[in-house]
C-alpha cells in the first residue's frame, strides 16, 4: 500500500521513529540499523515501508534503504518469523552482517540475537542462502570488527539505545564493564555502563 512515507523526522528512538507528513504524524517500527542511519530529530528523512496487517491490528515498519526491506519480506516469508522476530533480527545484526552470517553459515552469529534459537538459525541459513544471493550491496563486512555480545548484553545494549545513546558508545561501555565483573544481572549491567558512559 505504502512504498515510502517522507518527511519531517519529529522522534526517534531506538526501535520507532516519527514522521510528520503535511501534518499527520505516521508511527513506524524500525531496526536499530535504521535508527542509526536517520538523521537528527527536525530533518527530513525519508523511509521505505512495509504495512503489516492483522485482523486486530496495523502496523507500518520502516527502513534506511531497500535492502533492509528485502531482507525483512525475506524474513516474514519463513515459517515462525514473524514482523517483530524479523524486526529484532535486523537489529541484532546489520543487513550486511546478517547477509554475511547466512551467506557463511554462521549459526552462531545468529543464535547471539535475542529470540533466535538453534532451530531457527538453521532455518534461515538454509530457506534464505539462496533468497538473498543476488542481494546487492550486502558484502560482508569483513574489515570491521563483530562485537559479540550475549543475551544479558544484548539485552542491556538495547536500553542504552533506547535512552539515546550511539550503538558504539553503548558496546565499548559494556564491554568494558563486563571486563571488570562477571555474573552482573542485566541491571546492573546497565547502571555500571551508564557510570562508564
Amino acid at each position: 500500500m505504502y512504498d515510502y512515507i517522507r518527511g519531517k523526522l519529529v522522534s526517534k528512538r531506538a526501535t520507532e521513529a516519527v514522521l510528520d507528513v503535511n501534518g499527520v504524524g505516521y508511527k513506524l517500527k524500525i531496526s536499530l540499523s535504521t535508527s542509526e542511519a536517520l538523521p537528527a530529530e527536525g530533518s527530513e528523512a525519508e523511509l521505505k515501508t512495509y504495512l503489516h496487517v492483522r485482523e486486530d491490528i496495523l502496523q507500518l515498519f520502516g527502513f534506511a534503504g531497500e535492502d533492509e526491506r528485502t531482507i525483512f519480506n525475506a524474513l516474514i516469508s519463513i515459517s515462525g518469523v514473524g514482523p517483530k522476530l524479523a524486526q529484532t533480527i535486523l537489529s541484532g545484526l546489520s543487513p550486511k552482517k546478517l547477509v554475511g552470517a547466512i551467506r557463511s553459515a554462521d549459526e552462531q552469529a545468529l543464535n547471539r540475537i535475542s529470540g533466535v534459537g538453534k532451530k531457527t538459525a538453521q532455518r534461515l541459513i538454509v530457506e534464505l542462502k539462496d533468497k538473498l544471493a543476488a542481494l546487492p550491496g550486502t558484502e560482508p563486512e569483513s574489515e570491521i570488527p563483530t562485537v559479540r555480545l550475549s543475551e544479558l548484553e544484548n539485552e542491556a545494549l538495547m536500553a542504552l539505545l533506547s535512552l539515546g545513546y550511539s550503538r558504539q558508545r553503548a558496546e565499548v561501555a559494556i564491554t568494558k564493564v563486563q571486563k571488570q565483573e562477571k555474573a552482573l544481572t542485566a541491571e546492573d549491567l546497565i547502571k555500571r555502563s551508564l557510570q562508564v558512559i
